[in-house]
């Protein structure tokens, strides 16, 4: 078992429950800055159930690496790579869906 991947995997996972039940925005430094008006243009409650996802799923891929031995190096680093280009590809679709916009 690696300790140190339980650790981050448990850390992930509740930030991203923490995005996904709405309550991680409010201490974001960028949201509590952002002009009212800016605000009233974005779905947050979708956003952040989408990010807070995408968080906790880096979770359950350093929980399996914290649990499984079997889950060695190489296929850790393919399934960051893989974690990484869907994590890319959901930042694109919220940039051009509208789902979350007002």
């Amino acid at each position: 078992m690696n300790f140190i991947c339980i650790v981050f995997g448990i850390l992930f996972i509740i930030a991203g429950l923490i995005f996904a039940t709405g309550n991680g925005h409010i201490h974001l430094y960028a949201w509590t800055n952002m002009p009212q008006c800016e605000k009233d243009k974005i779905k947050i409650k979708p956003l952040c159930r989408n990010i807070g996802l995408v968080i906790a799923l880096n979770g359950f891929i350093f929980l399996i690496k914290g649990y499984f031995p079997k889950f060695n190096q190489s296929w850790f680093v393919a399934t960051m790579i893989a974690w990484s280009f869907i994590a890319i590809l959901d930042v694109w679709y919220i940039s051009k869906s509208k789902r979350y916009q007002n």
